[in-house]
């Protein structure tokens, strides 16, 4: 069995800057931070090269390695508010921009690679983002939207509910993998 702990990043700070550039917050630091003694049993840490995610991985574990397919979607030129618009149609992307099924695929072929590189008994730590993680979940789960403005979700694995609510910082998915097929998801805040 392969344990791959997907997390969403900590606490951003609220800045004007490049969404990749945006660091954590102090709070966010301090998040990340009490997590370490969760994941002192990992093997390795995977991380999206965005700012908020390295700074949560150095926070949590000393052996990392950011993975650039590991980043948020690219959201484009975006002149309304298309979230919901995006969990509609899963191939609705603003210009200069990713859908959901693009960075689905991209998510799934980045997991798959770590757990091809990763051995039988490992527990792997990923970083990345709340609609990334949500797109590789889709290879796997139902995603219903059930409050738009909150960013809500119910995700069902194999009929069963693992989340209905939001994906807060640093609250991850424990995946088990036998012979590299997802066996079991869980949700943890």
């Amino acid at each position: 069995m392969k344990t791959i702990y997907l997390m969403r990043h900590s606490i951003p700070e609220k800045i004007n800057l490049e969404t990749a550039l945006i660091p954590l917050s102090t709070d966010g630091l301090k998040l990340a931070e009490s997590k370490r003694a969760i994941f002192s049993n990992i093997d390795y840490c995977y991380t999206s090269p965005y700012t908020r995610a390295v700074e949560t991985a150095k926070q949590i574990s000393n052996n990392i390695e950011i993975l650039y397919d590991l980043h948020e979607r690219i959201i484009g030129e975006a002149y309304e508010d298309f979230w919901l618009k995006q969990y509609l149609d899963f191939d609705y992307a603003n210009k200069n921009g990713e859908s959901l099924n693009q960075v689905k695929k991209r998510m799934k072929i980045t997991i798959d690679k770590i757990l091809n590189d990763i051995n039988e008994g490992d527990k792997i730590l990923v970083i990345s983002h709340a609609t990334a993680i949500c797109a590789y979940l889709l290879n796997y789960c139902k995603i219903i939207i059930t409050n738009a403005a909150e960013k809500s979700r119910k995700i069902t694995f194999n009929n069963d509910v693992i989340l209905n609510g939001k994906i807060e910082p640093t609250s991850y998915f424990e995946i088990k993998y036998q012979d590299n097929n997802i066996y079991s998801i869980t949700f943890n805040k």
